[in-house]
């Protein structure tokens, strides 16, 4: 006949048996701290400036009027790590590189890759913007 399993308490499992939940715990812990410091970064590279583009009211009235729209160029200069921000300050949505911005939104857009683009401006007289962004 099988014996009967005795099972112990608590306390007599031994102090080992107790503090397993909080090694885990703690091992948990240190590995996201880890993986949040890998995320994030040491924060020691360069950070690129910002470039703002800012569609001034009363922008789709000029264009339709077949006017130029006094700050918006005709060429945007940028370095790879950089953002151009764009503010539509415009009663209209304006689309520029390929985004619909509505009236009062702002738009950050990082300068990863370098070369030389033509990209759509609704805000711009000619509907484009040439857009260099050096290395």
């Amino acid at each position: 006949m099988p014996q009967p399993r005795i099972s112990k308490s608590e306390d007599e499992r031994g102090p080992a048996r107790r503090r397993a939940p909080i090694v885990i715990a703690v091992a948990g812990l240190a590995v996201a701290a880890i993986v949040a410091v890998l995320l994030i970064g040491s924060g020691s590279e360069p950070e690129g400036r910002t470039i703002e583009l800012v569609i001034p009211k009363g922008t789709s009235a000029r264009i339709d009027s077949g006017e130029s729209v006094p700050g918006i160029p005709d060429r945007i200069e940028a370095s790879v790590g950089d953002t151009l921000l764009i503010v539509n300050r415009d009663s209209a949505t304006q689309f520029v590189s390929g985004f619909a911005i509505s009236p009062g939104q702002e738009v950050n857009i990082p300068l990863s890759r370098p070369g030389t683009y033509s990209t759509n401006c609704s805000a711009h007289k000619d509907k484009s913007i040439e857009m260099v962004v050096k290395s």
